[in-house]
């Protein structure tokens, strides 16, 4: 009989402890959830004003050029100069579809045509540092585009497009141009395991880096 006491006084204890314990857990679930809409708020203003240029900033970490001009903010241009940037992006895009189809003389007629869009942007219509980064972007683009035309191989002017790549993306993201319709596109097997970049405007991969071997190979990295 003393037995069964003693197993009865044990188990409303233990009873009442298990209550203890949840109600003190409550309590405390109580306090995280009245701080939770806080800790949400302060998260979306982080990201609001730190993660506008989070992916790019991780991406260009990836480039072989690390001294490309890439403004924190875009940087916002009139409609003209606008049109007249994209139609740079139009040049480069046929220069990207030219080494695809492995086309060396459409690559030089391409090399040739955004050499002529780029020196058709008024850089007049520039100030400040959306100014600075277009002097920057422009002095890369002519130095690469013309070591593109002078060497002959399809293996070499890839090499150079892929330079062209990483300046592109950053005048694209410097001042906001085309966007949503453009794609960033990681290849891991490009020169010999290196990688490489380009941009797309369309989501289906088609590798000009690669022969005909692998012209699926790439990632889209960032939709643009």
């Amino acid at each position: 009989m003393k037995l069964k006491n003693r197993f009865l006084q044990l188990g409303t204890l233990s009873i009442l402890l298990t209550v203890a314990a949840c109600s003190g857990g409550k309590k405390q679930d109580s306090g995280n959830q009245a701080n939770e809409p806080e800790k949400l708020q302060d998260m979306a203003e982080n990201e609001n004003t730190t993660g506008m240029h989070k992916q790019h900033n991780n991406l260009t970490e990836n480039f072989a050029h690390k001294d490309i001009v890439i403004l924190d903010e875009v940087y916002p241009v009139n409609e003209q100069t606008q049109a007249e940037l994209e139609e740079v992006i139009d040049a480069y895009l046929l220069l990207k579809d030219a080494l695809v189809n492995e086309d060396i003389n459409a690559a030089d007629k391409a090399i040739v045509t955004m050499e002529n869009k780029i020196n058709a942007v008024k850089p007049e219509s520039l100030d400040g540092e959306g100014l600075d980064a277009w002097k920057d972007h422009i002095g890369l683009y002519e130095d690469k585009l013309q070591e593109m035309q002078h060497v002959k191989s399809l293996e070499d002017k890839r090499s150079y497009f892929s330079h062209i790549s990483e300046i592109m993306y950053c005048t694209i993201k410097s001042f906001g141009l085309k966007e949503g319709d453009l794609f960033a596109i990681h290849c891991p097997m490009a020169f010999d395991g290196n990688g490489a970049y380009w941009i797309s405007d369309n989501k289906e991969i088609q590798n000009p880096y690669l022969d005909e071997n692998m012209p699926t190979c790439g990632e889209i990295k960032e939709e643009l």
